[in-house]
């Protein structure tokens, strides 16, 4: 007698008789072809990891209803049917759906319309790292593009941990380097590249606005020492010509670098015979602090960057490239004594390490126009040429190189450089702004505001361009237009950065000219919350600043010079630094004698666009307080002497077509009232009026302007300039009542003094 089958069996033959686990054999494979799927375009689409993760959750969710409908239903060719049990009491053939049948079948639609639903909305609401969407936000002039010109733009991060950002924008400029080596491309700047970074412009946009043929894109998945790269080469059109992905591990990430580098630049100039010296590879923890210290030292945090370039130096002391950023990092933004001998000894190490590195050299020349000890701009032209002449593509030496050509009046070259390097980097912030400088100062108003608006029409403007664009429009009298430029660079979300009270003092004296003492007063409250360290001497002078300018604005001469005199106590008086401003406050304050002695050295230096240039600002009313204080004490003669060797400077810079900007010629027409040529300062007067000078309020009164105080077309001209300032106040209070800027910004400095916190309690 056979036994009979056990339970396990009989439901086992009925699961495989029901096409059960056939069923789930072909739910599993369709679930794992959209995982690949997703793994392939949702890196391109900015989708993180954890999309992946809520298709895998949705997979398993449904996989017991998939077993469900294999139990009760079955797929044929007329259809699906119902499967009937087997047995004494079935057929077992299939049979039509019921409506019962129906009810059934809903409800498992149901639950999985849920289960995707569920997915796809969790995806929707996840953030990317790149978008695609408004392709015209903004219309600029399209560039001609190169051949062979290519852009590298920032992969994207599309792992789940946010911390990993700056490893893949480390990766995306490495391979930019390399690329940068081939001689046959034209590769654009990081800066523009990365200008674009998580933007909702479209491939074709952003082809036009750099002037390129090809771009590199792509995205970067970090899980502990595993790397997956993906890698795409788009021409303009948005075209893919190739791609690829790589699984590697960490430690394989120089050799991926390369690799990806040879296959686009072979792709893009197919005669290119790729080649690369040995490189040295660096120990991985100082790789990724050197990729962040890059990084703050891009966006100009330059303490961030300064911290973690050494803890890259000091984990790998023979990391050539490390140590040259380290130098560059300690030599920017007013560095003290300990830092200068700091980035001296990072030069030297890189290049013994590296002979002739080229961010090594460009160190050199950095300081040798930035720091007095080492000031040397025809030293600085030679070693900047050189490092050009190596590295052609590096947008920083471009613009050092046109700072050295200034400072030895060389203009037309230096101009031509910057017109290069934002051909090579067209988003430079230093650089476009810069050039726009120029330009103003050339009188070509058009073309510098092009190009500073061109830059803050980006998606994440620098602050750099926004300072640019707001003191552009300060000096031109458009107030109205530079307020909301001054207020973006106050709510800028990086705190303590260089500038920090200067920003506080542009807007608190724009403030003061529109005669709203409340508001100037409230923003030099909140610069003076937050003093610098006294090692970074430039920005804590621009603190000082803020102490004693609101008595200065206001007329009330004493006062600012009490005010100066009480925060300069532990300094000694006065810093060589603000000598100049010191002897000007004295002669305000009706102390002659003190103001004469304060201000001697500059009667017997000399007067010509070499030692005071428009540049040099501080020294021209300094030159003219110090005449002043002479015709007070009935000294005519050394009076006459310092304003006729000003007055010929400033017409020869004017006979050049260079004294365009409303404070420059405020000057030049001051100069005039002071030797007593009445009709001329009412001349140049009016021209600083019609080129936008405002400043009525804060200088109404002023003693300097005494001779003329009395003066029909000069109280007329007074009149004219307050009317529009009244104008512009009236319209500037009519945004912050539409804004409640006040409110917004109360948000902003609360997340700033959390940072100074957070930053304090790690220190």
């Amino acid at each position: 007698m056979t036994s009979r089958p056990s339970a396990f069996v009989r439901f086992t033959k009925e699961l495989r008789r029901r096409r059960v686990f056939a069923t789930a054999g072909l739910y599993i494979v369709g679930a794992w072809l959209v995982m690949q799927a997703a793994d392939v375009f949702f890196p391109g689409w900015g989708i993180p990891d954890s999309g992946i993760n809520l298709l895998l959750v949705a997979a398993v969710t449904g996989f017991p209803l998939a077993l469900v409908f294999g139990w009760f239903f079955n797929i044929t060719v007329h259809g699906i049917r119902r499967t009937m049990p087997d047995g004494p009491n079935g057929t077992g053939e299939p049979r039509p759906l019921r409506i019962n049948d129906y009810l059934v079948f809903a409800v498992l639609l149901l639950v999985a319309g849920v289960i995707v639903s569920y997915a796809v909305n969790g995806i929707l609401a996840l953030p990317r790292t790149a978008a695609t969407g408004v392709e015209d936000r903004i219309d600029l002039e399209l560039i001609e593009k190169l051949p062979n010109s290519i852009a590298v733009l920032p992969f994207a991060n599309v792992s789940d941990d946010p911390s990993n950002e700056f490893f893949c924008d480390g990766i995306s400029e490495e391979i930019l380097h390399k690329l940068g080596e081939f001689r046959n491309l034209h590769v654009i700047g990081r800066t523009s590249s990365f200008a674009f970074k998580g933007s909702d412009y479209r491939i074709p946009k952003i082809s036009s606005l750099l002037g390129v043929s090809y771009l590199l894109q792509g995205s970067v998945r970090k899980y502990g020492d595993q790397l997956r790269i993906t890698a795409q080469l788009v021409d303009g059109s948005g075209a893919q010509i190739w791609s690829s992905a790589f699984d590697r591990r960490l430690e394989d990430i120089f050799a991926i670098q390369t690799e990806i580098a040879d296959v686009v630049a072979t792709t893009v100039v197919p005669k290119i015979v790729p080649h690369h010296a040995e490189a040295y590879e660096p120990d991985l923890k100082a790789y990724q602090h050197y990729l962040l210290g890059r990084e703050y030292l891009h966006r100009r945090q330059v303490p961030d960057a300064r911290e973690e370039l050494a803890k890259a130096v000091e984990l790998d002391p023979d990391f050539a490239k490390a140590q040259a950023e380290y130098a560059i990092a300690m030599t920017m933004w007013g560095p003290d004594d300990a830092q200068l001998a700091a980035a001296e000894m990072a030069i030297e190490r890189a290049l013994e390490l590296t002979p002739g590195l080229p961010r090594a050299r460009a160190a050199e020349g950095l300081r040798m126009i930035y720091i007095e000890d080492f000031f040397d701009p025809a030293a600085a032209e030679k070693i900047l040429r050189g490092v050009l002449a190596d590295d052609p593509n590096m947008a920083d030496a471009i613009n050092w190189l046109s700072t050295a050509l200034f400072q030895q009046q060389k203009e037309s070259d230096a101009m031509d450089w910057l017109e290069r390097g934002l051909r090579i980097d067209p988003m430079h912030p230093a650089i476009a702004g810069n050039l726009a400088w120029e330009h103003f100062e050339r009188g070509h108003l058009a073309r510098a505001e092009e190009i500073l608006l061109r830059l803050s029409e980006l998606p994440e403007p620098s602050v750099l361009i926004f300072s640019d664009i707001a003191a552009y429009y300060f000096l031109t009298g458009r107030v109205a237009d530079s307020m909301p430029y001054y207020r973006r660079l106050a709510m800028d979300p990086v705190f303590g950065t260089f500038y920090q009270a200067s920003r506080y003092g542009h807007l608190a004296f724009s403030h003061a000219v529109l005669n709203d003492w409340e508001q100037a007063e409230h923003w030099l409250g909140q610069g003076l919350e937050y003093p610098p360290g006294k090692g970074n001497r430039e920005e804590w002078f621009g603190w000082v600043r803020l102490h004693y300018r609101p008595e200065l604005w206001r007329g009330r001469y004493q006062k600012a010079l009490e005010n100066y005199r009480q925060v300069m106590a532990t300094e000694g008086l006065p810093p060589a630094e603000m000598r100049y401003e010191y002897g000007e406050l004295l002669a305000l304050a009706g102390d002659h004698a003190g103001a004469q002695e304060m201000l001697a050295p500059l009667e017997n230096s000399a007067v010509d666009r070499e030692t005071i240039g428009l540049e040099h600002r501080d020294e021209m009313p300094g030159r003219q307080t110090l005449a002043w204080s002479y015709i007070a004490a009935g000294q005519r003669d050394k009076a006459d002497k310092l304003l006729r060797e000003l007055d010929v400077m400033l017409t020869d810079i004017d006979s050049a077509g260079q004294l365009h900007r409303s404070d420059h010629l405020h000057v030049y027409a001051l100069n005039a009232a002071l030797m007593g040529k009445t009709e001329l300062a009412l001349e140049r007067l009016r021209r600083a009026v019609e080129a936008g000078w405002l400043e009525y309020y804060v200088t109404n009164g002023d003693p300097r302007w005494g001779s003329l105080a009395d003066n029909p077309t000069y109280q007329a001209l007074m009149a004219e300039v307050k009317a529009d300032v009244d104008r512009q106040r009236a319209e500037i209070e009519r945004m912050e009542a539409e804004e409640d800027f006040a409110a917004l910004f109360e948000k902003v400095l609360e997340r700033k003094k959390e940072v100074a916190n957070e930053g304090a309690g790690k220190t």
